[in-house]
């Protein structure tokens, strides 16, 4: 399966910038993005090529980005 080119990410290409929504008929659910459930799609060699997993890669630096903003506001 090509997640690429002609396959599911540019389904999720075309679909966004017509829709402002990258899901369709093709390729599993992208969850929209929020802090409450954050969300991502991998894309992964393999069998299954798509998944959707959690956000957890950038807690940390984020939580210093808030703490530094309300520290010092612009």
């Amino acid at each position: 399966m090509n997640v690429y080119f002609e396959g599911d990410m540019a389904d999720y290409l075309i679909n966004f910038v017509n829709n402002l929504n990258p899901n369709g008929k093709t390729g599993i659910s992208w969850p929209q993005y929020s802090v409450a459930s954050p969300k991502l799609l991998q894309l992964q060699d393999g069998l299954i090529p798509l998944t959707i997993s959690n956000d957890y890669y950038r807690v940390a630096a984020m939580q210093k980005l808030t703490e530094l903003s309300l520290k010092f506001p612009i």
